[in-house]
């Protein structure tokens, strides 16, 4: 045993194979699951609890176990990451502020955390547990999304943003529908190759809540993931006749229930009334339920005939050949109804990059459009930015504020709907070339992966995740990355061979070392974002001295950062002291002088000149900002606006 795992390594290899899956499907199930339900780990408070968690999980594994084989590839994603990791927070010195780039820098450790202790799980023995909680994980957050959309008269939650499209508890449309797009995925590898019945009859009910969740989000994006992912595990799979035997009938009350839940007008459009609402959502939940039951029921028959039918060569050469006339007919249908594949191509890029246009009411139509939403004008401007310095990039976090400065339409984008794009536009070619090497290791090892059973399943959900991230801002919700990336490790700890050395004594040191260094920066983080939250908490109550302190302890964990002076503007401002108000954001803008809210926020505090002086700067930094069109028109009412000329558009 290596010298440097503890004594309780002993017993805990002697432990009972089943009894360390469960540990490890909890691990798993526990940690994705409070990331999906605090709105998939969007905001940076998450960040840090998350980073512990897995930090502390890598460092006790590299303590207790006694033999961690790791593979080239897999030293290659941890180098990958940890480089993009390193690059993000060093991009401050080329941005404007060290505010975006260290918070940046921050979730990305979320990352490099999640990849380490994911690879360091993922043995052959446990990824059925590994994927077997992160399945549970996006079964119990689609489960709750669902039933605020079928019981919105006890457990409704109004969100005017999202149109009436199911966003909770991730917060977002799309990346709930990617959520369920990977659940559906996990359940149907885990109704066909689940260790237990049990499992497997529980993976194949999850079908009908995943589906309908994912048709109630009407997210174009994450169908088309779905599709993609379905594809992937269909053509790295070894058995694919019984895999798909498996997913007919697994899915088929799932679709059902997807056909039903179109047909509620009061479900599929926005001014529905909630009475309405709740009468067809009553009624759909009894129908998924007796779905569920039919699913499960299903998937349990499935079972017992495959212990008893074995198909002799000939009916499997006959069934592979139904599935070839099926995929051929299906495209000869789609190329009469719609024209040629390239023609198709045509018509769906026109409609993708034409200006949004309004769908009305009705959520089915805008189902079946092609409309891109605006992201073609966010990749041109992303681009525009890429070109302006294409070396370094503007600095990780720094496309907002590009946006802001030269966006063609009204319109606030903090995010690029594209992972890619907005890795080359901020961190230039190095910081994409580093992702692409993170995230596109574990396509190398899908071929010796596939071996296993459970490796087709990994790598659909991995490629739905990979496709989807190209169209949406799937980076900044760390539950789905962290499910991609366990979906990664599972793939590469699936294609290790028995040839893999085990870490010497050196390199546990050394990841030991990294899991520490992570668990100091989480804490230092958390600490700085935790008090930047109870500010904003204590000010939006109006308990502006708590406000205030709050965001003092912030500026002494986050000293490199405006927001924690900034938030102290806001607190000074709310409590009536406008001279203090200016004093905190000069200083915030000392740290980021190129950030419009700060003069925004200057000029509502100061006076005279220099107010008029911080509008001009923030309508030179936001030529496009209602709030600064409106601040100038009541300055304008009170005879002030004489002084201070007019940005020309």
């Amino acid at each position: 045993m290596n010298g440097l795992a503890l004594p309780l390594a002993r017993p805990l290899a002697r432990a009972r194979p089943a009894g360390g899956s469960m540990g490890t499907a909890g691990l798993s199930f526990g940690l994705l699951a409070p990331l999906l339900a605090s709105n998939g780990g969007y905001f940076p408070t998450a960040w840090g609890w998350s980073a512990l968690a897995l930090s502390w999980i890598a460092a006790l594994t590299l303590l207790l176990r006694g033999e961690i084989p790791l593979g080239r590839l897999e030293l290659a994603v941890l180098g990958a990451l940890g480089g993009l990791t390193a690059w993000t927070f060093l991009s401050f010195l080329w941005a404007s502020s060290a505010t975006e780039p260290v918070l940046e820098g921050e979730r990305t450790l979320v990352y490099l955390a999640g990849a380490l202790a994911f690879l360091l799980l993922a043995r052959r023995a446990s990824i059925h547990a590994l994927l077997g909680g992160a399945w549970a994980a996006i079964v119990a957050a689609c489960g709750y999304g669902l039933l605020t959309r079928l019981l919105p008269d006890r457990i409704g939650v109004f969100d005017p943003i999202a149109g009436y499209r199911l966003s909770e508890p991730v917060g977002y449309w799309n990346a709930l529908g990617l959520a369920a797009a990977m659940g559906v995925l996990l359940a149907l590898g885990l109704a066909a190759r689940g260790r237990s019945q049990a499992l497997r009859a529980a993976a194949a009910a999850s079908l009908p809540v995943l589906l309908t969740a994912l048709y109630f989000t009407f997210s174009r994006g994450a169908w088309i993931a779905l599709g993609a992912g379905l594809l992937a595990a269909l053509a790295l799979d070894r058995h694919r006749l019984q895999l798909v035997a498996v997913w007919v009938v697994s899915l088929g009350p799932a679709v059902v229930g997807v056909w039903l839940a179109s047909r509620s007008d009061a479900l599929t459009r926005q001014n529905a009334s909630i009475v309405a609402s709740a009468g067809d959502g009553h009624r759909l939940a009894l129908v998924l339920a007796g779905l569920a039951a039919a699913s499960a029921a299903a998937s349990l028959r499935i079972l017992r005939l495959e212990g008893r039918v074995a198909p002799r060569p000939p009916g499997r050469a006959a069934a592979r050949a139904a599935l070839v006339l099926a995929a051929v007919a299906t495209l000869a249908v789609l190329t009469v109804q719609f024209g040629s594949p390239p023609a198709l191509a045509k018509r769906g890029w026109r409609a993708f990059s034409a200006p949004p246009v309004e769908a009305g009411p009705d959520l089915n139509r805008r189902l079946l459009s092609f409309s891109g939403s605006g992201r073609v004008i966010q990749w041109r401007v992303a681009w525009r930015q890429y070109e302006e310095s294409p070396v370094l990039g503007f600095g990780a976090g720094s496309y907002e504020r590009y946006w802001l400065e030269h966006r063609p339409l009204a319109g606030k984008v903090r995010d690029v709907h594209s992972l890619y794009l907005e890795q080359l536009a901020e961190l230039g070619p190095v910081g994409l070339a580093l992702l692409v090497a993170a995230f596109g290791t574990p396509l190398i090892a899908m071929r010796r992966a596939r071996a296993h059973p459970l490796a087709a399943t990994a790598a659909g959900a991995y490629v739905a995740y990979l496709l989807h991230a190209g169209v949406d801002w799937d980076w900044e919700t760390p539950a789905l990355t962290l499910t991609a990336l366990l979906c990664g490790a599972v793939l590469l700890g699936a294609a290790r061979d028995g040839a893999a050395r085990p870490l010497r004594r050196g390199a546990r040191l050394a990841g030991l070392a990294a899991a520490l260094a992570i668990v100091a920066a989480a804490l230092a983080g958390l600490a700085g974002n935790a008090a930047l939250s109870g500010s904003a908490d204590a000010a939006a109550a109006g308990d502006w001295a708590n406000a205030r302190t709050d965001a003092r302890r912030a500026i002494r964990w986050a000293p490199w950062s405006s927001e924690p002076r900034r938030v102290l503007g806001e607190a000074e401002l709310g409590a009536g002291d406008p001279a203090a108000a200016a004093r905190a954001f000069r200083e915030a803008i000392a740290k980021d002088s190129r950030d419009w809210s700060l003069w925004f926020d200057l000029a509502r505090a100061a006076d005279g000149s220099e107010r008029l002086t911080a509008l001009g700067r923030a309508s030179q930094l936001n030529p496009l900002s209602p709030e600064v069109a409106q601040f100038r028109a009541e300055l304008k009412f009170e005879g002030t606006i004489d002084l201070l000329p007019e940005r020309k558009q």
